[in-house]
C-alpha cells in the first residue's frame, strides 16, 4: 500500500493482473499416468481399428460359416499395470512383435471366447459352459487358424503405418507372466467385443507406448494426404495410377477443313465431284484428342502414310460459365 500512495506502483496494475489470474485456467494432470497422447490421436488410432474390427467380422463370417459381430467398443490409455489387472487370472494372450519395429503388443482373447470359439470349429454352437480352466494345446492348435486370420486382418490394417510381418513371440495364459512393458510404462488398449455364433467375449489389444510412438509419426506424416473418406493415399498406388492413366489409348484426329453446301447438292454429290474447303493449303490443321481441339500443324507425309507436324498449341475456348462474373 505505502507503494501505491508514493506513487510507485498504478492501482491499474492491480486489477490488470486480476484479470489475468482469472483467464490463467488451471488444470489437474496425474504425474502417475501421463497422457504421452492426445485425445484426437487416440480418436486417429481408433479409427484405424475399426477398419480392422469390419474387415475381422467379414473374414470370420465366411471362414465359420456362422454370424459374427465384431465392434470396437473402448480405446483408453493406461498403466500397463492397471491392463494386466484388469485381465481375467486365466487368459489367452499373445504377445507379438511387427516386422523390425520397436516395441511389441499384446493380442488379449477373453477364455469364455477361446472356449466357445474351439467348439464352433469342432462343430458345436459355441454355447460352452465350463470352469475356468487352461486351454490345452490340443484346444490352441485347433484355434490358431482364427488366430493367424486375425493377425492377417490387423497386418492389413496397419500395412500403411506399420508394415511387416506380424511374429508370435509367445503364449500366455496368466496375465502376471505376460510382461510385455514394466508395469508404471503407458500403453494404449482397444478393446473389441466379438459374438460368433453362440460363442461371445471380449478381445483386447494392447500396444506398447514405442508402437503407438510410430503409428503417430506415420499418421501424422500422412495427414496431408488423407481422402474423404479418411483412406491414406500412397505415393506407390498414385504411381500404379498415373502408369495405367499414362497407358490409356486416345483417338486423335486431324481435320483438314471444312465447307458449307446446300442440302440439295449433298444428295446430289457423286464419286468424282470436288468439295472446295473454306481453308487454303498452307492454313494448319487442326487436331484434336477425344473431340477436343489440342494442337495444330501441318500435313505431310512419312514413308507411304499421312502425318502432321505439331506446330502451336490451340487456344482452347472459354466456357460461357467462365466468362461471367461472380454473383454478388
Amino acid at each position: 500500500m505505502g507503494a501505491v500512495e508514493r506513487g510507485d506502483l498504478a492501482v491499474d496494475q492491480f486489477s490488470d493482473d486480476a484479470q489475468q489470474a482469472e483467464q490463467l485456467a488451471a488444470h489437474l494432470y496425474d504425474f502417475r499416468r501421463p497422457h504421452l497422447i492426445t485425445r484426437e490421436q487416440l480418436r486417429g488410432l481408433t479409427n484405424l481399428h475399426e477398419d480392422f474390427a469390419r474387415e475381422l467380422q467379414a473374414s470370420m463370417s465366411l471362414f465359420l460359416r456362422s454370424a459374427v459381430a465384431v465392434e470396437l467398443v473402448s480405446g483408453d490409455q493406461q498403466l500397463y499395470s492397471e491392463f494386466t489387472l484388469s485381465l481375467s487370472e486365466i487368459t489367452h494372450a499373445i504377445v507379438f512383435n511387427i516386422g523390425t519395429h520397436v516395441g511389441v503388443a499384446v493380442l488379449e482373447i477373453n477364455l469364455s471366447l477361446v472356449l466357445g470359439l474351439v467348439d464352433l470349429l469342432v462343430g458345436g454352437k459355441g454355447n460352452v459352459e465350463t470352469s475356468a480352466r487352461k486351454p490345452t494345446d490340443v484346444e490352441l492348435a485347433i484355434l490358431e487358424p482364427l488366430i493367424a486370420m486375425v493377425f492377417a486382418r490387423l497386418s492389413a490394417s496397419l500395412r500403411n503405418v506399420l508394415p511387416g510381418e506380424i511374429k508370435q513371440l509367445r503364449h500366455e495364459s496368466s496375465p502376471e507372466y505376460i510382461q510385455a512393458t514394466p508395469p508404471d510404462a503407458p500403453v494404449v488398449v482397444l478393446t473389441f467385443d466379438a459374438k460368433i455364433g453362440m460363442a461371445n467375449g471380449i478381445i483386447n489389444l494392447c500396444y506398447t507406448m514405442p508402437l503407438v510412438q510410430t503409428i503417430q509419426k506415420e499418421l501424422h506424416g500422412k495427414a496431408g494426404k488423407m481422402d474423404y473418406y479418411g483412406k491414406s493415399s500412397q505415393e506407390d498406388v498414385r504411381r500404379h495410377l498415373m502408369s495405367a492413366l499414362l497407358e490409356t489409348p486416345v483417338r486423335a484426329t486431324a481435320e483438314l477443313g471444312s465447307t458449307v453446301i446446300r442440302a440439295g447438292d449433298w444428295f446430289t454429290l457423286q464419286p468424282g465431284d470436288i468439295l472446295v474447303l473454306e481453308e487454303t493449303f498452307s492454313t494448319p490443321v487442326t487436331v484434336s484428342v477425344e473431340g477436343q481441339p489440342m494442337f495444330r500443324g501441318h500435313t505431310g507425309r512419312v514413308g507411304n502414310s499421312l502425318g502432321v507436324k505439331i506446330t502451336e498449341v490451340a487456344e482452347r475456348p472459354r466456357s460461357e460459365k467462365a466468362d461471367k462474373p461472380a454473383s454478388p
